[in-house]
């Protein structure tokens, strides 16, 4: 089993060696020193017998003498053990003490400090310039579902198995840790010519980790996710490599990658792009700084925008426009998904207020915000702030959020469609349970995915799609939205399919709110335009 504790004693005397000759010492002056008083007591004592003979007195005197330098004797000899018991257990504590700053109780392998203590010993006695010090950071997968199926004794029964599955395969010349809860990690020195079989070392530690363990009565067995960082152990620093092979670690546990992954820059600057990220979403959501496009949606008949969906857009101060695949992601990912979404639609509610009363408003609800019971009441708040008419506002859900909670979703959209809130299916055709959902959930609009019309006229099946979508539709008298379409011929084709509604670049790219409510008043001027002029009895009619 790898050790933190370097063995010494062909360096330096054996500290058991250097006590006992001290003690032997002590022991000595101390004999020394009784026999001494021995010595003087007795001559004191004789004189004193002497002086008290020769005057007639008693000889207690002499006697109390006597005695009282026996007791001394006797208190000198235990208090000296006293003494030594305490340097004994003083001795024990601080290498308790030691032992713990350096150990992790659970498993008695080495702590994030005791880790990287040993990693250093390691550099500094591996007497190569070329040689490389290995770090392999592993995660045990789902290790907190352990523990709340089973126990925490459990937990810790596997920890110790884990354990010492890991060091059986590593000797005293390497470092074996467990850096958190689910956390271990190795570190070994190699020649550079030969670092290819690090791979094959953390391999075989996945296997080790990911074997059936028997835990009691339970056979109990856990996946596990690793990443492999080196460097030249002359240079490198023990928690910036340690760094880097936990963000390889962190990339394979994203990627559900099973086997060893090599730490690279690139997921280095990857990391660093999305803290940037991470932190202007922050800053952005105190600063207003998220904004919605309005991209339009158009009856195919008659050409008319009758609508438009909400899509959010970052102003970032120095990048300008940002898309919403660079950080919706992101705000998903640190739970702020839901405020930054309420930021962005309450915006698009009041300045689409006072446009146009036949024209919706369409917003997108995230899988994630879905999970939250207190989604419809938000939803409600923002129309009473705003003053937005629950009858204009369309809610777009796709397939998977109502995949991962049916009741919740039913319980959600039920409350939305008490107060006039329409409902849309996002993405329709992509998940796997979509008549199911439709049979069970009132929607008003059903939208086909981008994807069935990039390669509409290539593609016979997506053409065969569409149309059983629209024919489905019809059956259920709900009217059918299809994205994507960016040219005329895409136009023609979706026109003879039965769609009613269009949305994409053919008839206009997300725009800003003035951009929005500019085209929406030279709508209306050219339907002044067009319209034909009211003859005489209309205009009577009017002023009365």
């Amino acid at each position: 089993m790898a050790s933190g504790v370097d063995n010494d004693a062909g360096k330096a005397v054996s500290p058991r060696l250097v006590k006992a000759r001290r003690d032997a010492v002590v022991l000595i002056v101390l004999i020394a020193a009784v026999m001494m008083l021995i010595w003087n007591g007795s001559a004191f004592v004789h004189e004193i017998t002497i002086a008290h003979a020769a005057l007639g007195q008693d000889v207690s005197l002499a006697s109390a003498a006597l005695t009282l330098n026996v007791a001394l004797i006797l208190f000198g000899w235990r208090r000296y053990g006293d003494l030594q018991h305490e340097a004994e257990m003083r001795a024990d504590g601080e290498r308790r003490a030691a032992l713990l700053a350096t150990t992790e109780p659970t498993t008695g392998l080495l702590n994030r400090k005791g880790f990287a203590d040993r990693a250093g010993a390691l550099c500094a006695s591996c007497g190569s310039a070329t040689a490389q010090l290995v770090i392999v950071s592993i995660q045990i997968h789902r290790f907190k579902t352990v523990n709340d199926q089973h126990g925490h004794e459990t937990g810790d029964a596997l920890l110790r198995e884990l354990a010492a599955a890991l060091t059986a395969n590593f000797d005293d010349s390497s470092a074996v840790g467990r850096l958190a809860a689910d956390e271990f990690a190795i570190a070994v020195i190699m020649p550079a010519d030969e670092i290819e079989r690090a791979e094959g070392l953390a391999d075989a530690a996945l296997h080790g980790v990911s074997r059936p363990f028997a835990i009691g009565e339970r056979i109990i067995q856990v996946g596990a996710f690793a990443g492999i960082a080196a460097a030249p152990a002359a240079q490198t620093r023990i928690p910036d490599l340690l760094r880097r092979a936990d963000i390889a670690m962190d990339h394979a546990k994203s990627g559900r990658v099973a086997r060893p992954v090599w730490f690279d820059d690139g997921m280095e600057r990857a990391l660093l792009a999305h803290g940037e990220i991470e932190q202007g979403i922050r800053f952005g959501l105190q600063h207003g700084q998220f904004v919605p496009y309005f991209e339009p949606q158009v009856d195919l008949a008659s050409g008319n925008i009758i609508g438009f969906e909400v899509l959010a857009r970052w102003k970032h101060p120095l990048s300008g426009s940002v898309g919403p695949d660079v950080f919706i992601p992101v705000a998903e990912e640190i739970g702020l998904i839901g405020q930054l979404s309420e930021q962005v639609i309450g915006a698009a509610l009041r300045e689409a207020a006072a446009w146009d009363p036949t024209i919706t408003i369409s917003v997108n609800i995230s899988p994630s915000q879905f999970a939250d019971g207190w989604l419809a009441h938000r939803i409600v708040r923002l129309l009473t702030e705003t003053g937005f008419p629950a009858e204009r506002l369309v809610i777009e859900v796709t397939e998977s959020s109502l995949f991962a909670d049916v009741d919740l979703a039913r319980s959600i959209v039920t409350s939305l469609k008490n107060q006039g809130v329409r409902l849309a299916l996002d993405d329709f055709g992509t998940g796997f349970s979509s008549l199911a959902h439709l049979r069970s959930l009132p929607f008003d609009v059903i939208k086909i995915d981008r994807s069935f019309l990039s390669d509409v006229h290539e593609n016979r099946e997506s053409i065969a799609i569409i149309r059983a979508v629209t024919t489905l539709a019809n059956a259920l008298s709900v009217p059918v939205c299809i994205e994507g379409i960016e040219a005329e011929p895409a136009f023609r084709t979706v026109m003879g399919l039965g769609c009613e509604i269009g949305q994409g670049w053919y008839f206009g790219k997300a725009m800003t709110a003035d951009d929005a409510r500019e085209l929406l008043s030279s709508r209306a001027r050219r339907l002044e335009e067009e319209a034909p002029p009211a003859d005489c009895n209309d205009l009577t009619a009017a002023r009365s």
